[in-house]
C-alpha cells in the first residue's frame, strides 16, 4: 500500500510542478496551462489502470480464497459421510485434505485483506486526484486573469518609468518647442545682423536724412495750423 501511495504522490508533485511551470512563465501562460491540465489528466488515467491491475489481482486472491474455503467445506461434508459408512480411515484422509484448505485459505485471507485495504487507499488517492485536477480546471481562467492584470500593471509601471526619465511624449513637445523657438530667435538675429552690418552704408545715411526732412516739414505744417487756429 505504502509503495502505491507513493507512486500516486510523486505523479501528483509533477502535476503539481507543471502547474508551477506554467504560471512562473510569462510566454504563452494559457497554453501551457492547458498542457499542465493535460498532463495531469493523463497522470489521474494512468493511476486509474495502475489501480484496476490492483482490483484485478485482489479479485483473484478473492476467488482462490473462496475456492480454498468451498474446498475445506466440501472435504468436511466427505469426512462425515466416511464416518456414515464406518470407513474412519477415509474420513481421516478426508479431514486431513480439509485442513489442507483450511490453511491455504487462512493465508490468502490475510493476503487478501490487505489487498483489499491498499485498494480502497488507492481509490481514495484517485478521488483526491481527481478533485485537484477539477480544481485546476477551476482556477485556469482566475489564474490567467490574474497573470493578465500582472502584465498591464508592469506596461503601466513601465511607462511611468520612461515618462520620468524625460522619455515621454511630454517632453518630446517640450523639446520641439523648445527648437522652435530657438529658430525664431535665431532668425531675429540673422535680420537685426542684416539691418545692422549689410547692405550700402551711403544708403542708410540718405534714407536717415530723408526721415529727418520729412519730420522737419511736417513741424512747419504743424506750426501754421496753430498760427491760423490763433486767428
Amino acid at each position: 500500500m505504502e509503495d502505491n501511495m507513493g507512486i500516486f504522490k510523486r505523479l501528483f508533485k509533477i502535476g503539481q510542478a507543471s502547474a508551477n511551470k506554467a504560471v512562473d512563465s510569462l510566454e504563452s501562460p494559457e497554453l501551457m496551462l492547458d498542457q499542465a491540465i493535460r498532463d495531469k489528466e493523463g497522470e489521474v488515467k494512468e493511476a486509474k489502470r495502475s489501480v484496476m491491475e490492483c482490483i484485478a489481482t485482489e479479485r483473484q486472491t478473492k476467488a482462490e480464497l473462496d475456492k480454498e474455503k468451498a474446498g475445506k467445506n466440501e472435504w468436511a461434508k466427505k469426512a462425515e459421510v466416511a464416518v456414515g459408512a464406518g470407513n474412519d480411515d477415509l474420513a481421516v484422509k478426508a479431514l486431513g485434505r480439509s485442513d489442507e484448505h483450511a490453511t491455504r485459505a487462512k493465508s490468502l485471507e490475510v493476503s487478501w485483506k490487505q489487498q483489499r485495504q491498499s485498494v480502497d487507499g488507492l481509490k481514495a488517492s484517485i478521488v483526491s486526484m481527481e478533485n485537484e485536477l477539477a480544481e485546476y480546471k477551476r482556477n485556469k481562467d482566475f489564474i490567467l486573469a490574474q497573470n493578465k492584470t500582472a502584465e498591464l500593471r508592469k506596461k503601466i509601471s513601465t511607462t511611468k518609468a520612461k515618462m520620468s526619465k524625460g522619455d515621454g511624449a511630454d517632453d518630446l513637445m517640450a523639446r520641439l518647442k523648445a527648437k522652435a523657438d530657438r529658430s525664431a530667435n535665431e532668425a531675429e538675429a540673422a535680420e537685426e545682423m542684416a539691418e545692422s552690418f549689410g547692405g550700402d552704408s551711403l544708403e542708410s545715411e540718405f534714407s536717415e536724412l530723408e526721415g529727418q526732412t520729412t519730420d522737419n516739414d511736417m513741424q512747419d505744417r504743424l506750426a501754421k495750423l496753430k498760427e491760423k487756429m490763433k486767428k
